[in-house]
């Protein structure tokens, strides 16, 4: 079953945020199990929202890819996880969206 999972991560920086992207590499080598990795920043920090193909591999991705390069990074941020059950999608402009990521601040170019 797909699902949606959300991480809070308190008082991450934007360079802590593009650190841990580019030590995992996920935007050049992504997770099997990843749809879609939509971030936004938030008055406590950042909201991480993604779309997986089911929980075990967000779940295999959190234990062998994020949370080692967090810890190698020495970023210890407060995060509030949950997964939940993907209930609809509506996605009509997905295939702007490529266009659109080179103007956001977190994207790669952005630093």
């Amino acid at each position: 079953m797909s699902v949606v999972t959300t991480l809070d991560i308190t008082d991450m920086t934007p360079e802590e945020y593009r650190a841990v992207l580019d030590h995992m590499g996920v935007e050049t080598r992504p997770a099997s199990g990843i749809y879609l990795h939509v971030t936004s920043a938030m008055s406590f920090g950042y909201r991480v929202m993604e779309l997986w193909d089911r929980r075990e591999g967000f779940e295999e991705f959190l234990e062998k890819r994020l949370a080692p390069a967090t810890q190698e990074l020495g970023i210890n941020r407060r995060t509030e996880i949950t997964i939940t059950p993907l209930h609809n999608l509506f996605a009509p402009r997905l295939d702007e969206i490529p266009g659109l990521v080179p103007s956001l601040p977190g994207a790669p170019a952005a630093r």
